[in-house]
């Protein structure tokens, strides 16, 4: 004889039940991450700004003297996009990743994604030290944002056009030895910053690490002033030691980055 199954009537049940329980394991999930972010949060409510003396030594160089760099450090201006293929090709300039451990690249829109390879290596070192500074604090490890690099002469003179700030002339952007790196945004960390485990659900594992990366840009955007002090502070020593150059740029939220030194040899 065959046996009846479960009516109509206990199966929906079992199905409410089951949602009411994803429901309960998803807000405590959401309620776990918000309680993470409050508490970075208050990470940095007691911590400096950055003073006015720190700002003027993020000031001591003007374009002038990022351009004898550039041109010093840097690749022969490419005014063809054959020549930058061929700079590319020689490896004389590399591509930087959309994302890294350290940096995210924002949508360039007047500048190509490509330095030098001591530029590259240049920006790796301050994003280990930036990072090594959120860790003793015990905050997570926010990255920097990317905001211009590369441009030939044809886009500096586009941008000249629709950027009071952009340089006059020759511009050390041209060089592959310089970017830009916003002190107003700062991206979340490259891994998942609250581990997220759901078994009994595991397609709402990817919506819930994208909460949790939400909630972290949403710190970042709170404390963008505490973090424009802590990476001004990796930015003087940086200079301090001869390998950047740095001008904390007025009209535009960036710090305006130049290769100071050759990195592989020191000199």
């Amino acid at each position: 004889m065959r046996r009846a199954g479960p009516s109509r009537g206990a199966r929906r049940a079992g199905v409410r039940a089951v949602d009411a329980h994803l429901r309960r394991v998803l807000e405590a999930h959401r309620a776990r991450i918000e309680a993470w972010a409050d508490s970075v949060d208050r990470i940095f409510q007691p911590l400096p700004l950055l003073t006015a003396s720190g700002e003027a030594a993020l000031r001591r160089f003007g374009n002038d003297a990022h351009l004898a760099r550039a041109r010093r450090l840097g690749v022969p201006r490419p005014s063809t996009d054959e020549e930058l293929l061929t700079l590319r090709q020689s490896g004389r300039l590399v591509e930087l990743e959309r994302e890294s451990r350290f940096w995210v690249v924002r949508e360039l829109e007047h500048s190509f994604p490509y330095v030098t390879p001591d530029t590259r290596k240049l920006l790796e070192e301050i994003g280990v030290r930036f990072q090594a500074r959120l860790a003793e604090l015990g905050a997570p490890p926010f990255r920097l944002e990317i905001s211009s690099a590369m441009r030939t002469p044809d886009v500096q003179a586009a941008l000249r056009r629709s950027n009071v700030n952009a340089a006059q002339g020759t511009s050390a952007h041209e060089y592959g030895t310089t970017v830009d790196v916003s002190y107003a945004a700062f991206a979340a960390p490259l891994e998942p910053v609250v581990p997220v485990e759901v078994p009994e659900a595991p397609w709402l594992r990817p919506p819930l690490e994208a909460f949790a990366r939400t909630a972290a840009d949403r710190v970042a955007a709170r404390r963008a002033l505490e973090l424009k002090a802590i990476l001004g502070a990796v930015l003087r020593e940086l200079q301090a030691e001869g390998k950047v150059l740095v001008t904390l740029e007025r009209l535009q939220p960036v710090y305006h980055l130049t290769l100071d030194a050759r990195l592989d040899s020191g000199s």
